[in-house]
């Protein structure tokens, strides 16, 4: 057996035996193992990808980290994913679907992405695979999202995924651009 026909046999095993949420042409969104913890962690600590988000200690990606594993087993269809490049496994960044923790009404949409990705349409295919997921796979009614004032370009992407403004909520301890996305407006 060839070397490539090798990986490409254990890259098939390992796809299988993990939680796969989406897959785009670029993109594979999973759940996280317990082996992808420092790639939140390291997420987490730069500080170029928290500008606009909140910002944690260790302890507290930590927590988040091993909240998010738990939360997988309540099998609701929503959670905290990886986002990995489907060309070399690369960590692209992490994404959220799930109750707002400031609306538990409101199911909320939220994404990181290593700067490496910016610009390069990731955001927008992550985004529309995700809001697709939701309304599509799991039956979300609406996804909800928002971004900082000064996020001109993630508030492209929710434009671009199919969010609309509705206002501004009171979210993430500050006043912030609301954006809704449902399913008779995808």
């Amino acid at each position: 057996m060839t070397l490539f026909l090798l990986k490409h046999l254990l890259k098939n095993i390992f796809l299988r035996t993990m939680n796969i949420i989406a897959q785009t042409a670029r993109l594979l969104i999973r759940e996280l193992t317990p082996e992808d913890e420092r790639l939140l962690l390291d997420l987490d600590a730069d500080a170029r990808l928290t500008r606009y988000v909140k910002k944690r200690t260790e302890q507290e990606s930590k927590k988040v980290f091993k909240d998010t594993l738990r939360d997988y087993q309540k099998k609701t269809g929503m959670g905290r994913w990886g986002i990995f490049n489907l060309a070399d496994n690369d960590f692209v960044g992490v994404c959220i679907l799930d109750y707002s923790e400031f609306d538990r009404n409101s199911i909320e949409l939220g994404y990181r992405l290593h700067l490496k990705y910016w610009g390069s349409g990731i955001a927008t295919e992550l985004a529309q695979a995700i809001v697709s997921y939701g309304l599509n796979e799991i039956g979300l009614k609406e996804i909800c999202a928002v971004t900082h004032p000064e996020n001109k370009a993630s508030q492209k992407v929710l434009f671009k995924a199919g969010f609309q403004p509705h206002g501004r909520a009171f979210w993430h301890g500050d006043d912030l651009p609301f954006f809704k996305v449902s399913r008779s407006t995808f």
